[in-house]
């Protein structure tokens, strides 16, 4: 393992001045900067908002309970800035509102607004501020496809911040204005952007800072489980801290052609206190191919030692962060430690955008020797392609074993099933399927741990696009 994730590397120093000797580059006045916009994530990830309204009339299904839905949806657009509303009233058989839509105080309300935004991910400022779906720093090393919202019933007020100025930039995240418990901050730095040197002009350096200040990222009970019954609090709870995450990166272009880009990234994450991980890949993009399809491509050789994991900051994160139950409680720390040795792996990415109305994006990691290593996003969107059908899909599964384990849903799972057909113009039906997750309360309102929670939604809304 050891030898192939070597001669990946090699491959990458080898390869890149060949490569470029076949092309001729830009001068100095347009270096050629790392290919990010057409990575399978941004290709995927980074969408245009249009101008849109949207109210919906249909019932809401969580568990077999059934409730009738009212919403207000729109999105509205005022040169670079946009804003997104989500004013969902769920009401029950007896007329009162679903109790669990308005269990946290202000962030109740304030999450009413799923976002306001300025610019779009990959653009020289963008600021978000609301819910957060899919956040990446850097190449993913660390944080990747990170939700700040663990479910619908605890949803968070978030905030990604970016600026490019050409020879250096940053990405930053904070999960929560309320709490500020995860802050994540990239700094990165384009040394040689102006020299008009063909390899070193795209050079870009980053470095990749995330902690978690949750007082129970890293909480663990001294004396093991709890008996049925037993008080959380006559146990000794044992908190070393926050959840520290460092990482250094480097990438750089090894071709610009005009159908095809290529480039070549390496890096190296730490958690702190636990292990650490190492990953070289490539990256290629196919541009524009018979001027309606754009394909990306990701490959990486990884290697690591006992006790770190991939983008510990993922999807599931917030849910699984602390679970607190009868039994005693499970951390992502408690995975952490039953890593017991280190290894080898390779991460996948594929996505694939055709005309713009089809979206495809898969991404998967197989570690050759640690359990449970496996970890799997799949998504599509289908908007406009074929006449008055809108589809949507996104499929997140973690701790995957084996193979037969990928589509399984379970407490490691993800999904969300949108499909809609419009009969006319400014009607809108829609089946919504979610397997998602609800939080189970203690006293004083505070999130022990959560459930899995099937929805379904049917509803019929006013659809009005301009």
């Amino acid at each position: 393992m050891v030898f192939r994730f070597v001669l990946s590397v090699l491959s990458c120093l080898i390869l890149s001045p060949l490569l470029y000797s076949q092309v001729n580059f830009a001068s100095s006045s347009s270096p050629s900067l790392p290919s990010q916009r057409l990575d399978a994530y941004s290709l995927f990830f980074s969408r245009e908002y249009g101008n849109f309204f949207g109210s919906s009339l249909g019932i809401s299904i969580f568990d077999n309970q059934t409730f009738y839905a009212v919403g207000v949806s729109p999105e509205l657009a005022f040169g670079p800035w946009g804003i997104g509303l989500d004013v969902n009233l769920r009401i029950s058989q007896q007329g009162q509102l679903r109790q669990e839509d308005w269990q946290d105080g202000i962030s109740s309300y304030l999450r009413l607004i799923r976002y306001v935004r300025y610019q779009f991910k990959r653009d020289s400022l963008y600021f978000r501020l609301g819910q957060l779906d899919a956040v990446r720093l850097g190449h993913g090393s660390i944080l990747f496809l990170y939700r700040n919202n663990a479910s619908y019933d605890a949803r968070r007020i978030g905030i990604e911040f970016d600026a490019d100025f050409g020879d250096f930039g940053f990405e930053s995240l904070i999960s929560d204005v309320s709490t500020f418990h995860i802050l994540g901050l990239r700094p990165f730095w384009r040394p040689f952007r102006s020299s008009g040197l063909a390899l070193l002009s795209g050079l870009e350096l980053g470095a990749t800072f995330v902690g978690d200040f949750n007082p129970e990222a890293t909480a663990r009970i001294h004396s093991g489980a709890a008996p049925s019954g037993t008080s959380f609090d006559s146990l000794s709870i044992v908190r070393s801290g926050p959840m520290l995450a460092f990482g250094l990166d480097a990438s750089f272009p090894l071709t610009r052609l005009p159908l095809l880009d290529v480039d070549c990234f390496f890096d190296v994450a730490g958690l702190a206190g636990y292990g650490v991980g190492v990953s070289v890949g490539v990256l290629s993009a196919f541009k524009n191919l018979f001027n309606a399809l754009v394909l990306s491509a990701k490959l990486e050789q990884r290697l690591l030692t006992k006790q770190f994991q991939f983008a510990y900051f993922d999807a599931l994160y917030e849910q699984e962060r602390y679970q607190e139950r009868t039994t005693g409680i499970m951390t992502r720390v408690d995975e952490l430690s039953r890593i017991a040795s280190g290894g080898a792996g390779i991460y996948i990415e594929l996505g694939a955008s055709i005309l713009d109305k089809l979206k495809l994006f898969g991404a998967y990691q197989r570690l050759y020797r640690t359990p449970r290593g496996g970890i799997l996003q799949l998504s599509i969107r289908l908007e406009e392609l074929l006449p008055s059908v809108v589809f949507r899909a996104d499929y997140f599964k973690r701790d995957v074993w084996v193979e037969t384990e990928l589509f399984t849903l379970d407490n490691r799972s993800f999904l969300q099933v949108e499909f809609s057909y419009l009969p006319y113009p400014y009607l809108l039906l829609s089946l919504v399927y979610q397997w998602t997750f609800m939080p189970v309360r203690g006293e004083n309102n505070r999130i022990l741990h959560y459930e899995p929670l099937q929805r379904i939604e049917p509803r019929a809304a006013l659809h009005l696009q301009f």
